[in-house]
């Protein structure tokens, strides 16, 4: 349950910091929900599993006989709540009431799959039909690689109506610009073409740091991202931290791409934002995500793009490699089974991009035209749930072929 635990508490942290702007019986239900869930640990800890209980079903029935409104905002922590209490109830040997409580939280939308399968505080009912169908029904919202392996192949089928990609030149002058003011040739090195991505994707993961939940500036070029983040003394979402990357290795002369990955659920609102980026060297794009300052090689250590991860996900990822140095701002080291085997699995199911990568493209202007995306599908998936990117005005176009996806760029 320590996860579950984890979770939960940094939801209620970043709630109480906009609780100024809910309604008074949200922020009265959230100060209660603190409460209990203070109480919760410390009986857990403890391992007084009785307490546990009894504070975990207050909650529950509190939220029971809440107004629609309070209900809407803490649905997910349900979810939870019933869980712990299936975790609490099966450490007292009420297996049948915990199996129950187990279902009734997957029927409220539980999706942890992972740490469910794990889980010692369930252990003793892994033998049980009733849980092995439960986890099973679980697997198939929650297992984000089993999930990802239903997709069904690319389809290669050529459409000519298609439009083509493509890419800004070192020499525009705002790229010019940014490659000047923060001397990018010297971060960069006197190293390889393979260094010299590293280096600039480990430039950007420390000169900004990650949040996700802060507002994207009006102008969304690398120059003035970097600079609001510097004088508010903030970050920006992964999306932001792609943008700028995608503009510094554009400044140093390497065709570049911002790639939005998505989930099969329409309803999951956490996608994630990388960057690609062409390697004459290896005659290929290559992962470079900046939020994670992550890359991913095989067993090999050769570099691989965002179709080679995929392909080798769907087949298990057992030959995937996750760069030792991956981190969330220096702060939380990634892992393989975190970054790749849950969170990007989830996140490939399908795939977008604009079609120009170029400064300020996601900038809303007066008067200009409506921007350019390419959504890539697989099987027989489609969806009409757009995250959107950050423009309202878009034209979106869609293939299921990965060939003109990925395709070389243009005079390489």
């Amino acid at each position: 349950m320590k996860k579950l635990f984890l979770s939960v508490c940094i939801c209620l942290i970043a709630f109480v910091t906009q609780a100024q702007q809910q309604p008074k019986e949200i922020v009265d239900f959230n100060t209660y929900t603190n409460n209990i869930e203070k109480q919760r640990q410390d009986a857990q800890k403890i391992k007084n599993y009785p307490v546990a209980e009894k504070v975990t079903r207050e909650w529950i029935g509190k939220y029971d006989v809440s107004s629609a409104t309070v209900q809407k905002k803490f649905m997910n922590y349900q979810q939870v709540m019933y869980y712990n209490l299936a975790c609490y109830v099966n450490l007292q040997d009420r297996r049948n009431e915990a199996l129950s409580d187990l279902e009734k939280s997957i029927s409220l939308g539980y999706a942890n799959y992972y740490d469910t399968k794990v889980d010692t505080d369930l252990e003793s009912l892994h033998n049980n039909p009733r849980f092995k169908a439960a986890l099973e029904k679980l697997r198939k919202c929650g297992d984000m690689n089993y999930i990802l392996q239903q997709s069904g192949p690319y389809n290669l089928q050529t459409n000519n109506n298609l439009p083509s990609f493509t890419y800004q030149s070192a020499d525009v002058p705002q790229l010019v610009t940014l490659k000047n003011k923060f001397n990018l040739d010297s971060i960069s090195g006197n190293g390889d073409e393979i260094s010299k991505f590293k280096n600039l994707l480990l430039w950007v993961h420390n000169t900004v740091r990650h949040d996700g939940n802060s507002a994207n500036p009006d102008s969304k070029n690398a120059v003035n991202i970097i600079e609001i983040c510097k004088k508010e003394n903030r970050g920006v979402n992964c999306r932001m931290m792609a943008t700028i990357l995608r503009d510094v290795y554009q400044a140093e002369g390497y065709p570049t791409r911002v790639v939005t990955c998505m989930p099969k659920d329409s309803l999951d609102t956490d996608c994630h934002v990388i960057t690609v980026v062409w390697s004459k060297t290896l005659n290929k794009w290559v992962w470079m995500d900046p939020t994670f300052n992550a890359y991913v090689t095989d067993a090999k250590g050769n570099l691989l793009n965002i179709e080679e991860v995929r392909e080798r996900l769907v087949k298990g990822g057992n030959d995937l490699l996750l760069n030792q140095n991956a981190n969330r701002n220096n702060q939380n080291k990634e892992t393989k089974e975190e970054y790749l085997d849950y969170y990007m699995s989830k996140n490939l199911y399908w795939l977008y991009c604009a079609t120009k990568s170029e400064w300020d493209i996601e900038t809303d202007k007066p008067g200009k035209p409506a921007v350019e995306y390419v959504n890539l599908f697989s099987g027989t998936f489609t969806t009409q749930h757009i995250s959107g990117g950050s423009v309202k005005k878009t034209k979106r176009f869609v293939t299921y072929n990965s060939v003109y996806f990925w395709q070389k760029p243009d005079n390489i």
